[in-house]
């Protein structure tokens, strides 16, 4: 390939999703396995880094994009009809790149001083201690539930320092933290290795390596410069966790009509027609929400406080669907198909575990679409 040709716009184009196609490819080969060892090979973590997903909400001084949500979904979603545990994994790395440009400019550096493609765990949960220290915190502590963090370079850890107001966000390397394996037991999303993170002992992160969670919520002064920065937290983050759902709900489905091309016989599949157009209708539906939120986030001048009630209504309300969609084709399949390691009793296992989360539960986001709708005081 000539050097005019590599950098004709077209080329520029093609090569993100021909990384991504790639990525699915090996994420597919390796889903199995995957789900057994509880981690993602390193194989497909570098297949990722090499989509530009890190990459696209990091601020453009340091090379990223600074993207919009809705352009990082068709790659996200690829990557979990593939492999959920492999799109869960993108999904909060992506997700993770945008809360770490909130840091001051010296942590931002600390990031991606060397390149934009850099994988982020985190917790949005404050755990641990933080206790103060001239120039900063001493941090230590135990954080669960950090899906990806056998793979990350930094991590954004959730705590409430010793006489603040609220939580902060504090910023580690990987070689400051070891791991429990938590998530061994786990019935779905096994691949995420979502363990507990452990600071055995003090970990001094000074003040440039931090935010507060009022910064992340509000959006109100962001530190870098981008349509994406000026979302609040609780209006997005949601799209994040509702993306690979709606990949396994897409690759049940794929799963289910395999199945019933290859064995037309079957009395289960056949007799189950009323199951398959109702599932496949509530995950149009839900495609149609999350995109529906994706857009309204990327206009932040025109996001109310109402169009960020109702994309936090349109997460939790999709991601009831595509379970009950897994669940309706699950039940409908017959023993043959979803009996021992096959797909869709992986995609079931996937999609109970998912929807669990607590940025897809019903009853919080009701409670604030409610509220806001009705204009009650809070």
């Amino acid at each position: 390939m000539s050097a005019a040709t590599q950098n004709s716009p077209i080329v520029a184009q093609l090569t993100p999703k021909i990384e991504v196609e790639a990525a699915a490819l090996l994420a597919t080969e390796h889903a199995t396995q995957t789900d057994l060892t509880g981690r993602l090979p390193e194989a497909v973590v570098k297949a990722i880094t090499r989509t530009g997903l890190l990459a696209h909400f990091v601020p453009h001084a340091f090379g990223g994009s600074a993207g919009r949500f809705s352009d990082s979904m068709p790659a996200l979603l690829r990557l979990a009809e593939a492999d959920p545990s492999t799109g869960w994994c993108a999904a909060i790395m992506t997700s993770m790149s945008r809360m770490a440009a909130y840091l001051p400019l010296t942590g931002q550096k600390a990031v991606w001083g060397e390149g934009t493609q850099v994988p982020i765990a985190g917790t949005l949960q404050p755990a641990g201690r933080a206790t103060p220290t001239p120039g900063g915190w001493m941090l230590s502590g135990r954080w669960p539930f950090c899906s990806g963090v056998h793979h990350a370079h930094w991590a954004l850890l959730s705590a409430v320092p010793d006489g603040a107001d609220g939580p902060r966000f504090l910023l580690v390397p990987s070689s400051a933290w070891t791991t429990e394996p938590t998530w061994s037991g786990a019935v779905g999303l096994r691949g995420t290795g979502s363990d507990t993170l452990i600071l055995d002992g003090d970990v001094f992160v000074p003040h440039d390596h931090s935010f507060t969670r009022e910064q992340l919520f509000t959006a109100a002064d962001p530190a870098s410069h981008g349509d994406c920065y000026r979302v609040p937290h609780e209006a997005i983050s949601g799209l994040f966790f509702a993306i690979p759902l709606l990949g396994v709900a897409r690759a049940a489905l794929h799963a289910w009509i395999t199945a019933a091309r290859s064995n037309p016989s079957s009395g289960s599949l056949r007799e189950s027609n009323s199951a398959l157009a109702i599932a496949a209708g509530k995950i149009d539906a839900a495609d149609l929400l999350l995109r529906q939120a994706a857009a309204a986030c990327d206009q932040p001048d025109t996001l109310t406080d109402m169009l960020a009630a109702r994309c936090r209504r349109d997460y939790a309300v999709a991601a009831t669907l595509l379970n009950e969609a897994v669940h309706g084709l699950f039940q409908s399949a017959g023993v043959g198909t979803t009996s021992g390691n096959g797909p869709l009793s992986r995609l079931w296992r996937d999609a109970s575990t998912a929807a669990l989360h607590p940025a897809l539960v019903v009853p919080p986001a009701a409670q604030v679409y409610a509220d806001t709708l009705l204009q009650r005081s809070k």
